[in-house]
């Protein structure tokens, strides 16, 4: 047999995630070389909406149930000062747990800083402690800047204790979820709506703004959804509270903020409803990468690399994907093996190639689970890039890998491996298993593999109308070399094997 088995790459640029498509030739014995037509680029110049598909917890915000409950309540549930005021030692988030661990939440010692909804003025039977109203008051003489430019005042206490207690005691939030989740949506938005002006949960707003978006109970309305995401957005934020903590392990894991950021880039980058602006969903974007959420960095780069929403500017990109892949976004990762490896479409000056950074992006995403980088990495083995040879050996485990997760692609490769017994013994019926694997996910070169294979009855019995069949849908995806093939299994056909064969390629229709 002549011909190599390794895979040609051919990068196709996949809308938001820029992903690469990996095309893997391999001519067999028996057909003639030819070269593998090239699939026709996707448009550059979209970067496709945005999937929020992110996972919350649902429900309230679980701190203010907890303050909620225990009538206790700290600074940040003030009004002026939960988020300007110094620091206090009774409000650290580590020694709240610890003090309702231990059940200390109404000790005396800490009744200065820690009040109770019934009583903001102070404890009766703790009259020594003084009241926690004058006790936040700020000393106007005070210029060591020790004491904090704005703290709590007693209307700020007040507050916090009238909206505590109407928290306590308030069920709109949690029956309006559960007559979303039931389908009665023109209930569910009345009761986001009580929840909204009683206590001003952002989930209301965040919820009220799917709704009239996605016109549900009520006629669809951009502009309004609109309105109710800018609610959640403008809200009071806490920079150190209130800023999502990114876990690589569960990245799509989202807040309220995060989650109406990226909503509303989505509706500004596909025009839903409203004037589309990508420099508006660049913005959001952003918006979302302060709150926390570092898989908005990856967007961002996109959007330089595209030039949709952004000026094109390659040394941006990089720096957004470096920052994200250091956070654990094994996307970004692999988009840096991407830009590095130079395949990217219309690749962007300032970023040089550098085969063995590349492989190294490459096999950190591969490491992590991502199986287009899984893909790439054992292209680069296979071919002996930024390697000093080849290392088939070592592809053939990435192969078989992400072979064995489904991807036509590496299907393709691990089969010509086992078709030429190199690296693996050679095992005809294990080749021809996974080129019709590949075969039925629309692989072309697979398609042309698996029908060089029944025609010339190797691996299994020698079917002449099904190597027909999968040839011409190989030709139709532009594979040239089935293209040329292809006649002379038309000419070895009997009248049955081709009225089998347009069977095939033309199944009956359904009746009603």
């Amino acid at each position: 047999m002549t011909g190599s088995h390794r895979p040609l790459l051919q990068p196709n640029w996949a809308a938001a995630r820029a992903a690469l498509a990996l095309l893997f030739a391999a001519p067999l014995a028996g057909a003639q070389q030819a070269e593998v037509a090239q699939p026709a680029a996707a448009p550059t110049q979209s970067l496709g909406s945005v999937r929020v598909a992110g996972q919350r917890n649902g429900g309230v915000d679980p701190t203010i149930i907890t303050a909620a409950k225990d009538k206790i309540l700290g600074r940040q549930f003030a009004s002026s000062c939960g988020f300007l005021s110094g620091y206090s030692a009774a409000d650290d988030e580590v020694t709240l747990a610890y003090m309702r661990d231990m059940g200390m939440m109404d000790s005396p010692s800490n009744e200065t800083e820690r009040f109770s909804d019934l009583s903001p003025a102070g404890n009766a039977k703790t009259g020594t402690v003084g009241s926690p109203l004058d006790a936040a008051t700020p000393d106007p003489n005070d210029i060591s800047g020790t004491s904090p430019a704005v703290a709590c005042g007693g209307a700020d206490r007040r507050f916090s204790a009238g909206r505590n207690w109407i928290a306590r005691k308030d069920k709109s939030l949690t029956q309006a979820f559960e007559a979303y989740e039931n389908g009665n949506y023109a209930e569910a938005r009345t009761r986001f709506e009580e929840g909204w002006k009683k206590v001003g949960y952002e989930e209301a707003a965040m919820m009220l703004g799917r709704i009239h978006l996605l016109g549900l109970g009520t006629p669809a309305s951009t502009p309004k959804a609109v309105e109710w995401l800018r609610q959640v957005i403008d809200a009071r934020y806490d920079p150190v509270n209130d800023r999502l903590r990114f876990d690589p392990k569960k990245p799509d894991n989202i807040n309220t903020r995060v989650e109406a950021s990226l909503l509303l880039a989505r509706i500004y980058l596909s025009g839903q409803g409203i004037k589309r602006d990508p420099e508006q969903a660049y913005r959001w974007w952003s918006k979302a990468l302060d709150y926390g959420f570092e898989p908005a960095g990856t967007l961002l780069a996109q959007a330089h690399l595209s030039g949709v929403g952004a000026k094109p500017d390659a040394k941006r990109a990089l720096a957004y994907l470096e920052t994200a892949g250091e956070a654990g976004h094994v996307p970004a990762l692999y988009m840096l093996g991407q830009l590095y490896h130079h395949q990217v479409p219309r690749q962007p000056e300032g970023v040089p190639l550098d085969l063995k950074r590349a492989g190294a992006y490459y096999g950190a995403a591969a490491k992590a689970g991502n199986m287009d980088a899984t893909l790439a990495a054992a292209r680069m083995m296979d071919l002996g890039e930024g390697l000093p040879a080849p290392a088939p050996e070592r592809a053939v485990v990435l192969y078989k890998d992400a072979a064995l997760k489904g991807n036509a692609d590496a299907q393709n490769a691990l089969a010509t491996y086992f078709y030429r017994g190199e690296v693996v013994p050679q095992n005809l019926t294990t080749a021809r298993q996974f080129f019709q694997a590949a075969a039925q996910r629309r692989q072309p070169d697979a398609m042309f593999n698996l029908a060089v294979m029944l025609a010339q009855g190797q691996g299994g019995d020698k079917d002449m109308a099904a190597a027909y069949a999968w040839c011409s849908l190989s030709k139709s995806m532009g594979h040239e070399q089935a293209a040329v093939a292809l006649p002379s299994i038309a000419a070895r056909l009997s009248p049955d094997e081709k009225a089998r064969a347009d069977a095939m390629l033309k199944p009956p229709a359904k009746k009603s």
